[in-house]
């Protein structure tokens, strides 16, 4: 049954509402992350965990050691931006426009959270370690390259987010998932949180 042109413009603005009004409340509940914590050792014997740590330490390319096989496991070969490996069809996917400075950056992070379910597919999901180095590590390089508030604004509004997604999805596999599922997991892992 297809919505009449009117239902949809009132559903989109009351669905806008709703997925702010969630995230505000999970930042609100959300403890600060702090520190990501060390590396488990059985995670780095791995190449996605040694291809993450490298990819978010001083030396980013060392993660292309690890990612020989990167069309057989990943599905495509990484590209080399601005001295970073990086997923070549990533960007960033936020439901608020981000400063196209952000894409490059975003398109690491995207071959960081690949990297994720590459070890999930392989029976060793990293620890939450690596999901908070890779969000860590994409706020901080938006935050180097924003010279004006309004970019750092930004950073900050992509920082809040990735911090409750990341969240709600207990610092593990990112997942793509509706709407739906979405508003009903952070709800779930508010009640978790009041819960303690």
């Amino acid at each position: 049954m297809a919505l009449s042109p009117a239902l949809t413009e009132r559903r989109i603005p009351l669905l806008t509402t709703v997925l702010v009004f969630a995230a505000v409340l999970a930042a609100l509940v959300v403890e600060d992350r702090g520190h990501p914590g060390a590396p488990d050792a059985a995670d780095l014997r791995t190449a996605p965990g040694a291809a993450v740590l490298a990819l978010t330490g001083p030396h980013p390319m060392d993660a292309v050691a690890e990612l020989r096989d990167a069309r057989t496991t990943l599905g495509y070969s990484p590209v080399v931006v601005d001295g970073h490996p990086a997923n070549p069809h990533g960007g960033c996917s936020s439901p608020v426009p981000m400063p196209t400075r952000f894409e490059p950056l975003c398109a690491v992070h995207d071959l960081g959270y690949d990297l994720l379910r590459w070890a999930a597919r392989s029976g060793h999901p990293l620890g939450p370690w690596a999901r908070l180095r890779l969000d860590g590590e994409l706020v901080a390089a938006m935050r180097r390259s924003c010279h004006d508030p309004t970019c750092a604004a930004a950073a900050d509004l992509a920082r809040v987010g990735l911090m409750v997604n990341t969240w709600r999805q207990h610092d593990g596999v990112p997942v793509v998932e509706d709407t739906r599922a979405i508003i009903s997991s952070v709800l779930v892992r508010i009640v978790e949180t009041a819960d303690r």
